[in-house]
């Protein structure tokens, strides 16, 4: 007897391709994906639990997806994956959503081997049809799936479904006092406006389309305000201690493969048609706003495929297949944006596409980094010239919505938004950030898709897994056991880090797989050259993390990866730290530059010292379990903290004593959570004699040459809850309360 099953709603998008050459061409989407797209967009406003849209649980709606705990489940699979065994029978609200051209006669003798039937959506003969997948097409769905139960379930439980299902009712909502155009640039917000209860008045398509920035600005800026403010005035509920709130704001650009220039008309293409394609190619690779901007007839003419005034005259349109695709990529990207927002009512900024074009200042930034003979004032030039180019991208409207939205921001960008100027400290100091890269597509669409939240306690992260790739007579072997040496003492008895030889592939998988701890760092070299994936190097042989999908298969959640270029800010998407997220860790810190051996070790080893000695405590003092997104923020304040003492020491601006009681004054302001803890460092420090115009000025020296500028937090950390014993007996105790 089957006593009990999920009340979850999962959403499989099914995904035919199997050939590479079948990923879009500008950012490497499934193509049948990007088809789906229309039918997945109405996902973000339907349940993730058969529980959700009952009456009872309106109250609490908010937040629970405000805490993550009711992500939408939507998860592309394959057909041979899905096909490859019965729908489980504890989940039997499953929905299978097929993509345009599949028949759902094909799914029929799967679906009848399964103990209660998946649902099938499809263009036609599915149990819902595309234009049926609705709330009120899935409640009538769901009620037909509940009268399939067959006796081997609990006849209560699965009355009390049908019950509840019964008993759906759309969200109450408020409609807002403005009026706005539907855009792609405000959907994402829409989404989640609708699942907090916020309704505006859409008048219709956005009409306003054109090069001029400020009409879509506008909207965005309304829809995130209205959302920033319902997220503001939503009471913390009884859960949130254990469930943190998700990022409130998230700054999404669509972005395409750095290099295009493989992309090239056939050989049998006519004059015109290659004239055509580079046109094309020019408008798209050149797009600074919302929109494509044709300045010449030309352009129009390759864009549309037809004359302006043929145009004019009523001559439907023929638009360029190159447009198409990437309008089809752009689509789904926010269509992924929609059900991520809608999954957490997060506001989203939907950056103009200046923001990518942003590129040649930080790789002309990185080059200088490269370079041998880098000097502080140089750096600081070449750090603050890629800051304007940032801030001249992102409009100025922007920035006060992202200055005021909170402590967590999540970029959705393969833009450095990290280093975006914010009251003259970067983003990824100001606020706890992490990033989700756009490229390469199906990764995103995997990175984007609900992740459970994973909660460790001491006992799990007790184990720390070191990689040690190094050779014997390398000259930077023992940076890492004198840095673990040194901090070590701090973590006795709380960590045990264990060191492993990694020689070549084998010996990694074999480390890997047989890790059952949370957190593991690989000590050593990485490389990435322009146009190749980049790679791990080992002692006998580089690795290409890509490789190793097939024989990794106990991914660590946490890897930390202290060597260069892990994900290069002037090279390819194929970054090992976007390697290690598509083996399915969940969590990667990795470099943007070449970064200096003894301070990548110590900051390693500070940074486990952190989790050893600083969460517990926290997170009784904070009374709620932490992130792992603003354990690795604090622990980048904190190095910028000591490159800051570090610069003032060297030049006798403070001594030995100073130093130290600066450097307490520094860990105060940043641990204990104010909101602006390094207002709060230059007080301290000026305090102490040094000049306030001084500090700022070695602030910002410390800043452009700080490795804290050059780590990365990839893939999804706020999804890594870190918590006690005694936390977990409490929220175990708050839960009981709230089913009460």
């Amino acid at each position: 007897m089957i006593e009990s099953f999920c009340a979850t709603i999962i959403y499989i998008p099914t995904v035919p391709d199997w050939q590479p050459s079948q990923a879009t061409p500008f950012a490497g989407f499934s193509l049948s994906l990007c088809e789906s797209s229309h039918v997945l967009r109405q996902a973000a406003r339907l349940p993730t639990t058969i529980l959700d849209f009952a009456p009872a649980m309106h109250s609490g709606f908010l937040s629970r997806r405000l805490g993550g705990m009711a992500s939408l489940e939507v998860h592309p699979q394959s057909p041979r994956a899905i096909k490859s065994q019965p729908a489980p029978p504890e989940m039997p609200f499953t929905v299978i959503i097929l993509s345009l051209g599949e028949r759902a006669a094909d799914y029929r003798e799967w679906a009848g081997q399964s103990l209660v039937p998946p649902t099938i959506v499809s263009n036609e003969g599915g149990d819902l049809s595309y234009d049926e997948f609705n709330l009120e097409g899935l409640q009538k769905r769901l009620l037909e799936v509940c009268g399939l139960f067959p006796d081997e379930y609990s006849a209560d439980a699965v009355r009390e479904a049908r019950e509840t299902i019964a008993s759906w009712q759309p969200l109450p909502s408020q409609i807002l006092p403005y009026e706005i155009g539907w855009h792609g640039s405000v959907a994402p917000n829409l989404a989640a406006l609708g699942v907090a209860g916020l309704e505006p008045s859409v008048s219709g398509p956005f009409k306003a389309i054109g090069v001029d920035l400020k009409p879509y600005v506008d909207q965005i800026v309304l829809t995130t305000k209205s959302l920033l403010d319902a997220r503001t005035a939503s009471e913390p509920s009884l859960l949130e201690p254990s469930f943190p709130r998700r990022p409130g704001l998230n700054l999404f650009a669509p972005s395409a493969y750095a290099d295009l220039s493989w992309l090239r008309p056939s050989p049998d293409a006519t004059g015109d048609e290659r004239r055509d394609f580079r046109q094309v190619m020019n408008l798209i690779t050149r797009q600074d706003g919302y929109s494509f901007a044709c300045r010449t007839e030309a352009q129009q003419k390759a864009l549309m495929g037809v004359a302006p005034d043929d145009l004019k005259a009523g001559v439907r349109p023929k638009p360029h297949f190159l447009m198409q695709m990437r309008q089809r990529e752009t689509v789904l990207s926010v269509v992924m944006m929609e059900l991520l927002a809608a999954s957490e009512a997060s506001a989203v900024i939907r950056l103009p596409n200046e923001i990518n074009r942003t590129a040649g200042a930080v790789r002309q930034f990185a080059s200088h980094y490269r370079s041998k003979e880098r000097r502080d004032r140089r750096t600081l030039d070449g750090f603050r010239s890629v800051q304007r180019r940032l801030s001249e991208a992102v409009p100025a409207e922007f920035i006060d919505l992202i200055r005021d939205a909170g402590s967590d921001i999540r970029l959705v960008s393969d833009a450095h938004l990290e280093w975006l100027d914010i009251d003259g400290l970067p983003l990824c100091i100001r606020k706890n950030v992490s990033r989700i890269a756009t490229t390469p597509g199906n990764l995103f669409v995997e990175q984007m898709s609900a992740k459970p939240i994973l909660r460790l306690t001491p006992t799990e992260w007790k184990s720390v897994l070191v990689l040690s790739a190094l050779k014997p007579e390398d000259e930077i072997r023992a940076m890492f056991e004198i840095a673990f040496g040194q901090f070590g003492r701090h973590w006795k008895d709380k960590i045990e880090v264990t060191f492993k030889e990694v020689a070549n592939e084998h010996d990694l998988v074999s480390a890997l797989n047989e890790f059952e701890g949370a957190i593991a760092i690989f000590d050593g070299h990485g490389g990435h050259r322009p146009g190749e994936p980049a790679v791990l190097k080992l002692r006998d042989e580089s690795c290409d993390v890509w490789s190793l999908r097939s024989k990794i298969t106990r991914p660590p959640p946490i890897m930390i990866l202290s060597a260069c270029d892990t994900h290069a800010a002037d090279r390819n998407h194929a970054t090992t730290a976007n390697g290690f997220l598509a083996l399915g860790t969940r969590a990667v810190l990795g470099s943007v530059f070449p970064i200096d051996a003894p301070n990548a070790a110590a900051f390693a080893a500070r940074l486990i010292y952190r989790v050893a000695d600083f969460v517990p405590p926290a997170v009784g003092g904070f009374g709620r379990a932490l992130t792992w997104t603003e354990v690795c923020s604090g622990m980048l304040r904190m190095q910028l903290e000591t490159d800051l003492r570090n610069r003032l020491l060297r030049r006798r601006l403070l001594n030995e004593d100073q130093f130290m009681e600066a450097g307490y004054a520094g860990n105060q302001a940043i641990n204990m959570g104010g909101d602006d803890p390094f207002a709060e460092i230059i007080t301290a420090i000026e305090e102490l004699g040094v000049p306030r115009g001084e500090v700022e000025r070695q602030l910002s020296l410390a800043t452009a040459t700080s490795s804290a500028i050059s780590y990365v937090q990839m893939g999804r950390p706020e999804t890594i809850l870190l918590d006690t014993p005694m936390r977990l007996a409490i929220a175990e105790q708050e839960l009981t309360a709230a089913d009460v």
